[in-house]
């Protein structure tokens, strides 16, 4: 029992340490790689504490390699902007001055509901009330506030996503399929065509594929 006290306690040091030189940032804060490094300690870590017939040093080795290779790729990220993109991706614009950019949605294999709920999380409720909104390569969103943008006076309902009608929702605010189709046809739209279609007192956020979004009122 004393030798299994002994490893741990050098064990927790090394890995006190390590943590240390990695900075002071949450789990949601790292980078993908860091991520991975953080996971592989944790895995590394656990069999030198528990099997004692592993010897330490097999333990120790795996753990101090990590945290040099994690010092050593933060060096050449910091100095090789190529480097850095290939190591940790680049940021993706979602939102801009035209509305929902789906194409990037898609190569971040996150969908509309998605965006909906990290803009939420931050305060807006509406995507007309934002700006710009970037996924950052932390996985974080960082929303820039549209100034003069008229603050919803309770939560938009989805009527459409992603070429989908949501029935349920559409019949809870007074809209009719028929009277969806309509609308959408007086814009040269049809339902598979729409990213997002919202209304919020009788003001509907329409978001077409590859088109700037259009905010139609007395619907």
């Amino acid at each position: 029992m004393f030798i299994v006290l002994i490893r741990s306690l050098i064990i927790f040091v090394l890995l006190v340490v390590g943590i240390r030189l990695m900075g002071k940032r949450t789990i949601g804060e790292l980078q993908p790689y860091e991520f991975v490094i953080t996971l592989a300690v944790a895995d590394l870590a656990c069999t030198p504490m528990q099997d004692i017939s592993v010897p330490l040093i097999y333990g120790l080795v795996p753990l101090f390699s990590i945290f040099v290779l994690h010092y050593i790729m933060t060096l050449l990220s910091a100095k090789f902007i190529g480097f850095r993109k290939v190591l940790n991706g680049k940021p993706f614009i979602v939102i801009d001055s035209d509305g929902i950019n789906s194409e990037c949605l898609t190569k971040l294999n996150m969908d509309v509901n998605d965006l909906i709920s990290l803009i939420r999380q931050q305060g807006y409720f509406s995507v007309e009330q934002v700006a710009y909104a970037i996924i950052e390569t932390n996985g974080k969103l960082s929303v820039l506030q549209k100034e003069g943008a008229p603050e919803p006076v309770s939560v938009p309902e989805t009527l459409i996503v992603e070429g989908s009608l949501m029935t349920e929702n559409a019949k809870s605010v007074g809209f009719s399929e028929e009277r969806i189709r309509q609308i959408l046809s007086d814009n040269h739209l049809k339902i598979k065509d729409v990213v997002l279609l919202t209304c919020e007192n009788n003001r509907l956020f329409l978001q077409p594929k590859k088109e700037k979004y259009r905010i139609l009122e007395g619907q």
